[in-house]
C-alpha cells in the first residue's frame, strides 16, 4: 500500500509514519515545513505526483482557545483544506482518512457517544472539525473519519501545544508540589502508537468506511489521569481535583465526551486499557531520559 501522511511531526503523524514503514508500506510523510495543506495547487501537485492509495490527514488547528480567537484560521485548516483533499481524493479514487475529535459533541450525554450520536459542538474547534467530517464523508464517500481524544505520544508531544498532558504533568512536578486539574471533564485517552496501529489495521479492511471511534479502553476525569501519572512515576506532586464547571481558558468545554468503541471492536480493533498504555508511554519517555 502507498500511504501519504499529512502532519508527520505531530504525535499521531509521526507514529503513523513509523508504523506504516514497519509494515512495509511505501510511505510518504510531510510536515508544515515542507507541505502547506491549505495550498490547493501544491497539494494537488504533490498527490498527483505520488499517486497514493491512501491519504491520511492528521494536520489540525487544535489549540481550543486559539480557535475561539481566530476562527478563520480554524476553518481554513480544519475545514477548507479538508474540502480540497476530499475533492482531489474523490477524483483520483484515493482513500481519505480524516482525524477528528470528541469535541464534536456537547458533553451532555450520560453514556459514551456512538458514531451515530447527534453532534452538537459548543466551541469553534469542534464546529470546524465537524464541518471537516461532513465534507470528508459527502465529498469522498469511501473515506474514513477517526474520532479520538486525549492523544499522548512522542518525546515532544504536540509541537503546536508545546507538549501533551503527560509531559505537562512531568514538567510541573519539577517545580511544584501541588497542581489543580479538572475533575468534571471526563474523557478517553489514547497512546499515539496504539491509535496509529489501529488506523493502519482499519485500512486493511476494504469494507471499512464512515466514522469510527478509536481510543484506549476506559474513560476517566482528567484529574484521575493526572493522578495515575503521578502514581506510576512516584512523583512528589499532589493533584487537586477542581470542578471548573465546563469552562477552560474561558472557553466552554463539554464535560463528558467518552466515545463508544464497539463499532471498531466488531471489526477487530480493540485498544489496551488507558492505564496500560500510559505506563508504556511513561516507560518510553524514561528510556529517552524524560
Amino acid at each position: 500500500m502507498k500511504i501519504f501522511i499529512i502532519g508527520k511531526n505531530g504525535q499521531l503523524g509521526s507514529e503513523l509514519n513509523r508504523n506504516s514503514k514497519k509494515l512495509g508500506n511505501e510511505t510518504f510523510a510531510f510536515g508544515r515545513d515542507n507541505f502547506d495543506v491549505c495550498n490547493y495547487d501544491a497539494v494537488r501537485e504533490k498527490i498527483e505526483h505520488i499517486n497514493p492509495d491512501v491519504v491520511i490527514n492528521t494536520a489540525a488547528y487544535h489549540v481550543v482557545s486559539d480557535c475561539e480567537k481566530y476562527p478563520d484560521k480554524a476553518f481554513v485548516v480544519n475545514t477548507a483544506a479538508q474540502k480540497n483533499l476530499a475533492s482531489i481524493c474523490r477524483e483520483k479514487k484515493i482513500k481519505l482518512v480524516y482525524c477528528s475529535t470528541d469535541k464534536v459533541f456537547d458533553g451532555k450525554s450520560k453514556k459514551p457517544y456512538k458514531e451515530t450520536a447527534k453532534p452538537n459542538p459548543i466551541q469553534i474547534y469542534g464546529v470546524s472539525k465537524l464541518a471537516g467530517e461532513i465534507i470528508t464523508l459527502n465529498y469522498c464517500p469511501n473515506s474514513l473519519v477517526i474520532r479520538t481524544c486525549g492523544i499522548f505520544g512522542g518525546i515532544h508531544g504536540s509541537r503546536i501545544k508545546g507538549g501533551n498532558f503527560v509531559l505537562y504533568i512531568l514538567s510541573q512536578a519539577k517545580t511544584r508540589d501541588k497542581l489543580e486539574i479538572s475533575s468534571e471533564q471526563i474523557a478517553n485517552f489514547v497512546y499515539a502508537d496504539d491509535l496509529a496501529k489501529a488506523i493502519l489495521t482499519l485500512l486493511n479492511n476494504k469494507n471499512a468506511s464512515g466514522i469510527f471511534n478509536i481510543v484506549n479502553e476506559g474513560y476517566a476525569p482528567w484529574s484521575k489521569f493526572a493522578q495515575e501519572i503521578v502514581k506510576i512515576r512516584k512523583l512528589d506532586l499532589e493533584i487537586v481535583p477542581v470542578n471548573r464547571h465546563g469552562v477552560y481558558s474561558e472557553v466552554p468545554t463539554p464535560v463528558f465526551t467518552a466515545l463508544d468503541t464497539s463499532k471498531a471492536v466488531k471489526v477487530g480493533i480493540k485498544l489496551p486499557r488507558w492505564r496500560d498504555s500510559l505506563k508504556r508511554y511513561l516507560d518510553f519517555l524514561k528510556t529517552n531520559g524524560i
